[in-house]
């Protein structure tokens, strides 16, 4: 799968919204990020991973750190400060 898929813009606003920040850079979440792009692209079929790959292909390009955690249904990584 390729990022052609997806609106670039609607990769960046997930990025943006699912990166956490810290003091030695952004952290991503592919667990919430894919949940976040199904919301806005409504794309309820392509499988997680494939989610999951467009979208640390921005994440990387912008500069974040990507942690593969996708689980069906589960934010998995608890981020609180």
């Amino acid at each position: 799968m390729d990022n052609k898929n997806y609106d670039g813009a609607d990769l960046i606003s997930v990025v943006k919204a699912c990166a956490h920040s810290r003091c030695a850079g952004s952290l991503l979440s592919t667990s919430k990020a894919v949940e976040e792009l199904r919301i806005i692209s409504g794309d309820f079929v392509t499988p997680d991973e494939e989610m999951a790959e467009a979208i640390s292909k921005t994440a990387i390009a912008l500069g974040c750190t990507v942690v593969f955690d996708e689980r069906a249904g589960a934010d998995t990584l608890n981020m609180t400060p």
